[in-house]
Parts: structure tokens; C-alpha cells; sequence
């Protein structure tokens, strides 16, 4: 039998999971629509069940040790989900004691961006590093903080919430109920709104006018920039220009040796990532000490947070000194 942790990665528009061994391997996954279920009781009783298919899944049984689990607006401290925007959830939601009662092993949240950073501490490129920032760029903008070698939650687990400081005074509405904030310019919908925005500004001729708006959607856009679209390339220019812009903050602000981006937006690779760095260098400010190191994450996006997940019931398992055969 195989001692596994299951990793789970609760996005607003689906939810990944997988098995994972102490040593990294993922040995089965899955996934499913997180928007399919409105409610939170019917979500819950879906995730517990594909907790159950997924376990049932492998050739040779396992034994499950811990679930861990990275949502929007989870908290750490509390076991519980409340006031994710991207997320259809009309109440607060303790998933960790939900699955708790129902597995009876260890359930260990966090929000998703969180979740990201210790994948890429654990099993990505910042293995030996102390200070580093994981940007994750997908329905909603979030920012995972390493700090000499921890990863920082704050006082209540909302530390990172870059996508809601303001990159734009008085500038688009976002889910959150505030304006301006650099999720409504840098996450799928985002790059969506400025896309429109561009074409009913513009008239450079391109694939993105053919498309119905309702139908839209950041992939279209950024598989158009990559083929070479005006449009397309503009849409991306301006959005690392505006992530660019609060990068150079958090770097002033916590002096990270590296910041990765991750998450399906920073698929599009150096379309992103060179505006992003070219805009990071124009509004740092001048006598900044070192080199900025950004650079997309080579995890896969489909498995960094559940990775992450995994990692962090295996930490929590070795610092209570748990031993699994």
C-alpha cells in the first residue's frame, strides 16, 4: 500500500486534484467544474466524492494521510472559505472540518496562490531559495510570499492579496466591489475587458473581431497574440505593463531574491513576460540594489497548487513527527 496526500486545487473555474507521494510524484489526478455546483453544500458533497473516485483510482491501494487544499479566500487559521469573489458561494464554508468529519484524517487550507508558492518551494525552481513571491494569474490575480524561508500568512491568512491593491485610481470596477484594482486588468476576465476595450478603439484589423464579445475568452486572445494578432499583442503589452507596475511595489516592499508567474494568463510565456519585466524596470525605483529575477514557473499549471497541496500535508506530517510506513 502506498501512503498518499491528496492535494487539491479549488479554482473558480474548476477544481484539480491529486495523489501525491512523499517524494513529489503525482500517482493520479482529476479534475471537475467548480462553476457546475452553486451552492456549497452540493460543491462539498462533489468534492468528497471525487476524493473517493480519485483514491479508487490507482492500480495499487493507497492510504490516504492528509488532505491539502488551496482556495480563493481560504484562511489557514480557520479551516474555512468566505467572501471569494470568484466563487458562487453565497456562505462561509469550513471544507476542513466537512472532510475532516467525513475522511477523520488531517485537512490543512490555505488560499490557492499560497498553495502555489509551496509547490514551488517544495518541487520547482525555488527549492534553495529563502525570499520569493509566486504570482498566480487565472480567473483572479493572487500572490503567494515566501519570507526567510516560511511562507507568510499575515495575522489571518489574507497576506498576498495583490490583486485587490489598486494599480488604477478610479478605474474599472472589480468583483470585489472596489475600483481599479490590478485583478480587473491582469486575470482572464481582465485581459477579456481590455480586449474589448482595445477593439472598440482601435481598428488594426483582427481574428478577435469575429468572435461574439459573450464568447470571448483570454485563451482566444492570448493563442491570437502568439500567432502574431495587433490586437492580441496590444491586449498583451498593456496588461504587463499594469502587472509590471505593482510588481515594482512588492518588490520595493519585500525585496524578493525571485518572483515567478504562473497560472493559465502566464501561459502565453514571454508575451507576458517581457512587457511584464520591461514595465517592472520603469517604475522601480532607480537606486533598487539588485537584479530583478522574474520568471514564469516551470511547473505545470495544472499541477503546482495540487503539488503544493501535497507538500503541505507531508510538512505538517514531519513536524508532528507522524511516521507512515
Amino acid at each position: 500500500m502506498i501512503a498518499v496526500a491528496v492535494g487539491v486545487d479549488i479554482g473558480g473555474t474548476g477544481t484539480k486534484l491529486g495523489l501525491i507521494s512523499r517524494e513529489g510524484k503525482i500517482i493520479a489526478k482529476s479534475k471537475f467544474d467548480t462553476r457546475q455546483y452553486s451552492s456549497e453544500t452540493d460543491y462539498l458533497v462533489a468534492l468528497r466524492a471525487n476524493v473517493e473516485t480519485l483514491l479508487a483510482q490507482p492500480a495499487t491501494p493507497v492510504e490516504m494521510v492528509g488532505i491539502g487544499i488551496g482556495a480563493p479566500k481560504a484562511n489557514y487559521f480557520t479551516g474555512r472559505v468566505e467572501g471569494a469573489v470568484n466563487l458562487l458561494w453565497s456562505e462561509s464554508v469550513d471544507i476542513q472540518e466537512y472532510l475532516f468529519q467525513y475522511f477523520g484524517v488531517s485537512v490543512l487550507i490555505t488560499n490557492d496562490a499560497n498553495l502555489a508558492a509551496v509547490g514551488e518551494k517544495t518541487y520547482g525552481s525555488a527549492k534553495n531559495m529563502k525570499n520569493f513571491l509566486v504570482v498566480t494569474i487565472g480567473t483572479g490575480l493572487g500572490c503567494g510570499i515566501y519570507i526567510d524561508g516560511k511562507l507568510f500568512h499575515g495575522i489571518s491568512d489574507v497576506a498576498g492579496e495583490l490583486g485587490h491593491t489598486c494599480v488604477k485610481s478610479g478605474g474599472r470596477r472589480c468583483q470585489c466591489g472596489r475600483y481599479g484594482c490590478l485583478e480587473a486588468y491582469v486575470s482572464g476576465k481582465g485581459i477579456v475587458r481590455t480586449a474589448m476595450e482595445l477593439l472598440s478603439k482601435f481598428e488594426h484589423q483582427s481574428v478577435l473581431r469575429s468572435l461574439p464579445s459573450s464568447e470571448l475568452t483570454a485563451t482566444m486572445i492570448s493563442e491570437a497574440a502568439i500567432k502574431g494578432d495587433p490586437v492580441g499583442k496590444l491586449v498583451m503589452d498593456y496588461t504587463g505593463d499594469m502587472l509590471g507596475y505593482k510588481l515594482a511595489e512588492a518588490i520595493a516592499l519585500f525585496n524578493p531574491e525571485a518572483i515567478f508567474l504562473s497560472g493559465g494568463v502566464a501561459n502565453t510565456g514571454d508575451l507576458l513576460l517581457t512587457p511584464t519585466i520591461k514595465s517592472i524596470n520603469q517604475y522601480l525605483y532607480p537606486t533598487y540594489p539588485d537584479a530583478v529575477n522574474v520568471n514564469l514557473s516551470l511547473l505545470k499549471d495544472d499541477e503546482m497548487a495540487v503539488l503544493g497541496g501535497g507538500a503541505i500535508v507531508w510538512e505538517h506530517m514531519e513536524r508532528n513527527m507522524t511516521i507512515i510506513n
